[in-house]
């Protein structure tokens, strides 16, 4: 009888071992959105230990942060999941290199990321946020011209994303005006939920095996 117990509860120990699931690690390599952005916390609060996420953000990181990046992947040898939300310091870019040059400074960073982490490795590039024009500061007045090249980024960005086999998402027009209203660009807390909503939606893909 002793025996047989031991037996049953040897079996549903590893059937519940088994069925844990280890919670996934995600690089999340950003601009000051993201290193200041409370939505990456929101994101991993919200996943209930099921997605622990790195926070690779840094203030007015463009996207010609290639070294950078390489850096990045020299401190974090592993991990189950990329994100890549670049594109806001770009748009201050209005000229047609812009769109041109950010997309070739992605491509190479993708494709070291696959070299390193492999290439199946869950990749997410995300379309940079909306401004407040009204709001700005030294780039008001140039306004009109940075949202039209952050609607190219995002554009651009959804193409690459398909050459390269990788996910995309636009958080272009998810943050609303009264959010922004800081200096037009960086959003306040309600601003920070509205991408944390989007983005936790598009990584609890990544929890299925």
């Amino acid at each position: 009888m002793i025996r047989a117990f031991l037996l049953l509860l040897a079996l549903t120990l590893g059937v519940l071992a088994q069925n844990s699931t280890k919670p996934r690690t995600v690089i999340v390599f950003g601009d000051s959105i993201t290193a200041g952005g409370a939505w990456v916390k929101q994101v991993e609060k919200e996943s209930a230990g099921t997605l622990t996420l790195i926070n690779e953000g840094k203030g007015g990181r463009p996207t010609n942060s290639v070294k950078e990046f390489e850096a990045m992947l020299q401190r974090h040898l592993k991990t189950d999941a990329l994100v890549i939300a670049l594109g806001m310091n770009d748009s201050r870019d209005i000229t047609a290199e812009c769109v041109p040059k950010a997309v070739a400074n992605l491509r190479a960073m993708i494709e070291k990321a696959r070299a390193a982490y492999g290439v199946k490795l869950p990749l997410l590039l995300v379309g940079p946020t909306n401004i407040n024009k009204a709001a700005l500061g030294p780039t008001k007045p140039i306004g009109d011209q940075r949202e039209a090249k952050l609607r190219e980024l995002s554009d651009a960005f959804a193409k690459l994303a398909t050459e390269t086999h990788s996910e995309f998402v636009s958080l272009f027009g998810v943050v609303p005006d009264v959010a922004l209203l800081k200096d037009g660009v960086h959003p306040d807390a309600a601003g920070n939920a509205a991408i944390a909503k989007v983005m936790g939606e598009r990584m609890k893909s990544w929890l299925v095996d």
